[in-house]
């Protein structure tokens, strides 16, 4: 979508737009209702009305523009992402505050989706619904949070590009079900790749162990615990003393007491807190070695760990720690 000086836009992550009075680069100025001046990335606007298109034009007319949508891509399409997020409002954490509820789309697909809230009788509200662009946000509602107690929400998203061949994905339709008490936890608003502040963010997409974690019985699940209980299969680590070398066990029950109430991603939201608080601890001491200690497991830890240093730590090398030692289970990080 392009923009040039004239066109009505509005805005996609706060409420309120303009008319453009210039374009440089990727930064688009639109004057508001109130005659300030707003500077705002390109791909944060969407186009209302043309300046260049007489308003009589039919609307045939209007879709051939709309066929010839241009957007970048970023990355691959092998790990496409979409997020339903959570923010605090003004009195965060208070029944009478507001929760900000956005969507956001980390992948090259256009998505249409629907949001609907599933009732006891298995009946279906709709709470939104529209269409969400490649790699941007939107904003959804605003709600308390004793609105959004013992709610079960279902999303469904199509996915799909325009003017370019892609590979085919499957609808996505997931269910999950919101507890307001997780709201009031410490924890659960954590800091994250798409926002300045803190949020609980619940993926869209589940990776194949979480699927398969949704197949198991809960005869399944006591089973396993017990034989956890019974034999623990986590190695244990001995501390080292050599100069230079800072080691950090990311275990979760080395960081808290207990994980009761916690989900997965609030438990990988302790760890990878840690992780950027030892980083910002270290940032200064050239030539030092950090070992953060994830273990094996499913890969989880480690795959977001190494995420960060790729996307945040660019200027720091890594490597597998000694595998004499730690096996698998660790990644040393040189400052």
């Amino acid at each position: 979508m392009k923009v040039k000086a004239g066109d009505t836009i509005r805005f996609l992550n706060i409420s309120g737009g303009g008319v453009v009075t210039r374009v440089e680069g990727k930064l688009v100025f639109v004057e508001d209702q109130d005659g300030f001046e707003v500077p705002v990335m390109a791909n944060e606007v969407v186009l209302i009305k043309d300046e260049s298109k007489a308003a009589d034009k039919p609307a045939e007319i209007e879709e051939v523009v709309e066929d010839t949508y241009e957007y970048e891509e970023v990355g691959d399409d092998s790990d496409p992402k979409f997020f339903v997020a959570f923010l605090s409002g003004e009195q965060s954490g208070q029944e009478s505050g507001n929760l900000r509820v956005q969507l956001i789309n980390d992948s090259n697909y256009f998505a249409y989706y629907t949001i609907a809230n599933v009732r006891k009788d298995a009946q279906v509200d709709l709470l939104f619904n529209g269409l969400i662009e490649p790699n941007t946000k939107i904003s959804l509602d605003k709600m308390t949070v004793l609105q959004l107690d013992d709610r079960q929400w279902k999303v469904d998203m199509i996915l799909f590009k325009k003017n370019k061949s892609y590979k085919n994905m499957a609808p996505l339709s997931e269910v999950f079900k919101i507890k307001a008490a997780r709201f009031f936890k410490e924890n659960s608003f954590a800091d994250n790749d798409y926002y300045h502040e803190k949020a609980v963010l619940i993926p869209l997409i589940k990776g194949e162990f979480e699927r398969k974690l949704d197949e198991l019985t809960q005869k399944d699940v006591d089973k396993i615990v017990k034989e956890k209980e019974a034999k623990p299969v986590r190695k244990k680590y001995a501390k080292r003393d050599e100069p230079g070398i800072l080691e950090v066990d990311l275990h979760i029950d080395e960081l808290i007491d207990t994980t009761a109430g916690l989900s997965k991603g609030e438990i990988l939201g302790i760890q990878t807190d840690k992780f950027k608080q030892i980083m910002k601890e270290n940032e200064i001491q050239r030539g030092r070695k950090l070992v953060f200690i994830h273990g094996v497991g499913t890969g989880t830890l480690k795959t977001e760990i190494r995420k960060l240093l790729d996307r945040q730590y660019k200027k720091h090398s890594y490597q597998d720690a000694s595998f004499k030692e730690y096996g698998y289970g660790a990644t040393m990080v040189i400052i």
